[in-house]
């Protein structure tokens, strides 16, 4: 195909149904509740536990289950407009195994070349879905989290990530417009009692894995898809007015800096 220069700047993902997005948290916080409020979602359900959520959902059991999937996506007539990947975790383990049965091994560290049963899997799980992150569909990509250390020259800390192999996650992290942490939010009372409301957290943090390239969203936001939307919604309706008239800027407070950790292990105590 012969490649043309562009004309013109490509437009900004303006519509919510054009963001690709990486949510992770704790099991049974309520990742796959927020996303079954989606309009016209379908699920690739890698594993069980929608059974209490009315959603269009296909069973996947394989990669070959996933690569089916997704050209009954591109070939078939349907009105769904957001793909919802529930988890990644599993379906990248699905692509492991897959690439274990075509080279007729058992485990992706069983090559003689060390790294290589690794390369293959995470080749193969990325192509795939950068090119169904290149269809005309949202997607949200729903991850378990997991803790990791991370180590600088003066400290040692833990951080909240998506549960991949770090070349996985890193692949998912670079395609996504947001990275969303679910987490608990713990706010106190006038008398000092603690309470936990759940939340989105959207702003990078040395605790969490998070982020906005939209610039749109506030640090938090309810673990809830009308409060994100009507958030998004806001937020870009206030740069789009700031960007036709700069020189009277849309009145935007700023959120304060997310630093906070994260506080399930708190609540847990409780």
């Amino acid at each position: 195909m012969a490649i043309t220069l562009p004309k013109a700047p490509t437009p900004r993902k303006n519509d919510l149904q054009n963001l690709t997005v990486l949510l992770h948290g704790g099991k049974k916080i309520g990742k796959s509740s927020l996303c079954a409020s989606i309009p016209n979602a379908v699920f690739a359900a890698t594993e069980p536990g929608l059974g209490h959520l009315e959603v269009h959902q296909v069973s996947i059991q394989s990669w070959q289950d996933f690569l089916d999937f997704c050209n009954a996506l591109v070939t078939e007539k349907h009105g769904f407009k957001t793909v919802v990947i529930d988890t990644v975790n599993n379906l990248y383990a699905f692509a492991c195994r897959a690439v274990c049965v075509k080279h007729k091994v058992e485990y992706v560290g069983d090559f003689k070349a060390i790294g290589k049963g690794h390369v293959l899997a995470n080749n193969m799980f990325y192509e795939t879905m950068l090119k169904l992150a290149n269809q005309p569909y949202g997607l949200w990509m729903i991850a378990h989290s997991a803790e990791k250390e991370i180590e600088t020259r003066t400290e040692k800390y833990m951080k909240t990530v998506p549960q991949l192999p770090d070349k996985a996650a890193g692949q998912l992290l670079g395609m996504a417009d947001m990275i969303l942490f679910a987490d608990l939010h713990e706010e106190k009372n006038e008398k000092g009692k603690s309470a936990f409301r759940r939340v989105l957290r959207t702003k990078p943090s040395k605790y969490y894995e998070a982020g906005d390239r939209s610039s749109a969203l506030p640090a938090f936001i309810d673990l809830d898809y009308r409060a994100f939307a009507a958030a998004y919604e806001s937020g870009v309706a206030a740069k789009n007015n700031k960007a036709a008239s700069p020189s009277q800027p849309a009145n935007v407070q700023k959120p304060a800096p997310p630093t906070e950790k994260p506080a399930a292990d708190a609540a847990a105590k409780k």
